[in-house]
């Protein structure tokens, strides 16, 4: 098999776009921030909500997903080929959905300490783990779950403000 040079140059060519391509990629953690020290620290993993979707919990440990800064978006792959988006514009749940439609406008912002503070609307403000939500599975009742309230209109007393922060992962 022959190669010319313009062959060499459009494979170089390829082989560099798609290196380009992936440097906006950064694989993740997403952790919280809280005066509560039953909850500072904690890692954000998502548990099945509903078809298609998964709802964001606080433990242990943290989901590994992908930032995408060139589409300023947070996404995983499950099952081998399908993709969901991190979402907190549909309802105050903070999920993973498959539907493209409500993704939100992610933003971080880096702080002295090195933390990357996950922005909504411009404002590490509006995030909060709380108990009790009237989830489907009703992992509420014993887990905190992230929940989004741009306003600050909270009404379940459980819940307790967080900022989320990013980790390289």
């Amino acid at each position: 098999m022959q190669f010319s040079i313009r062959s060499a140059l459009s494979l170089f060519t390829i082989l560099s776009a798609s290196v380009l391509a992936d440097s906006s990629l950064e694989n993740i953690a997403l952790y919280v921030e809280s005066d509560n020290t039953e909850i500072n620290g904690n890692g954000l993993s998502t548990l099945h909500s509903g078809a298609g979707i998964d709802y964001f919990f606080l433990g242990t440990s943290a989901e590994s997903l992908i930032f995408d800064s060139s589409k300023a978006q947070i996404y995983k792959t499950f099952a081998g080929q399908y993709e969901q988006y991190f979402d907190a514009a549909t309802s105050n749940y903070v999920q993973m959905t498959v539907s493209e439609a409500h993704i939100a406008d992610i933003q971080f912002t880096k702080v002295d300490g090195g933390k990357q503070y996950l922005n909504l609307n411009s404002s590490p403000d509006g995030f909060y783990a709380c108990k009790n939500v009237n989830d489907p599975y009703n992992y509420s009742a014993s887990s905190y779950e992230l929940m989004y309230y741009a306003d600050g209109s909270v009404d379940n007393d459980s819940c307790v403000a967080v900022k989320v922060y990013a980790e390289a992962n």
